[in-house]
């Protein structure tokens, strides 16, 4: 592929369960990505042959052929008016504070990616304002989940989460009370591929220790979204672990790594799954 270069303001995929996200990070190192991290732009310039210098907040520099500028999104709440009606907006990036979506005008409702808080996804909004039609309208007292969302990034190595992350889980419910369910893997499709099959697959579930209640579910691999999907229903639902134990894999995916977990962290031993 192409020769490129991330610059990473702070930290790579903030958000997201740290573990998991050191683990793509270091996947594309290895295929030959180039990371900055801590850094930002600070100045850009056109040069010969239309390339562009780019002198960087360290005060590093490079030329580059294309620079893509991927800095998030803000709300475009600053001329509809808020301070009419005694809503304040988030002044970094436009975002309203909300209670169920209801903002501190009794009824001015905000959803999706205006509202504080919220996972900016499109099929988010669109649920969040069924939610919230159904409550007004339709008699519903069914708030909006917004913990229990699956999400995918599309990175050279998928990763598909629900729930919560392992940092997540450790400061809400503290260490003592959740238990850690890991495995590294070789996805079978990366078995025959010169350049893959010296890495891994990733998965990891956490588990209230006290409910088995399962907390979280994270899986590097192929296909993540595909095999995230469905246990959103399933978190929606209140799976616990030994639901998963509980089921019987399908063979030879990676899929079924999830449902086959069985090495803890506080364990000490190895996550490296067996072979077929």
């Amino acid at each position: 592929g192409y020769d490129t270069t991330v610059a990473v303001r702070s930290i790579l995929l903030r958000g997201f369960d740290r573990e998991c996200a050191d683990k793509i990070g270091s996947y594309m190192e290895d295929h030959g990505l180039k990371f900055k991290k801590e850094v930002v732009p600070k100045k850009l310039e056109k040069v010969d042959g239309g390339r562009i210098h780019v002198t960087f907040s360290d005060d590093t520099q490079d030329v580059y052929d294309t620079v893509l500028v991927a800095i998030g999104r803000s709300a475009d709440t600053k001329n509809i008016g808020l301070e009419n009606v005694g809503i304040e907006a988030n002044p970094r990036n436009g975002k309203i504070p909300t209670t169920f979506e209801q903002t501190k005008c009794s009824n001015i409702y905000a959803i999706g990616d205006v509202m504080e808080g919220c996972p900016e996804l499109t099929p988010v909004a669109i649920q969040a304002g069924l939610s919230l039609s159904r409550r007004l309208y339709g008699g519903s007292k069914e708030a909006m989940d917004y913990k229990n969302i699956c999400t995918t990034v599309f990175t050279p190595i998928e990763y598909g989460t629900v729930g919560y992350s392992e940092d997540e889980a450790l400061e809400k419910f503290g260490d003592k009370n959740i238990e850690i369910y890991h495995k590294s893997f070789i996805p079978l499709e990366w078995s025959i591929s010169e350049s893959r099959s010296h890495h891994q697959g990733f998965t990891k579930i956490i588990v209230d220790k006290n409910s088995n209640k399962v907390l979280g579910i994270h899986f590097l691999g192929p296909s993540a979204g595909e095999v995230m999907q469905g246990y959103g229903t399933a978190m929606k639902k209140g799976i616990t672990f030994q639901d998963l134990k509980d089921t019987v894999g399908i063979h030879p995916t990676s899929a079924e790594e999830i449902v086959t977990l069985s090495v803890t962290k506080s364990s000490g031993e190895a996550p490296d799954a067996d072979g077929c």
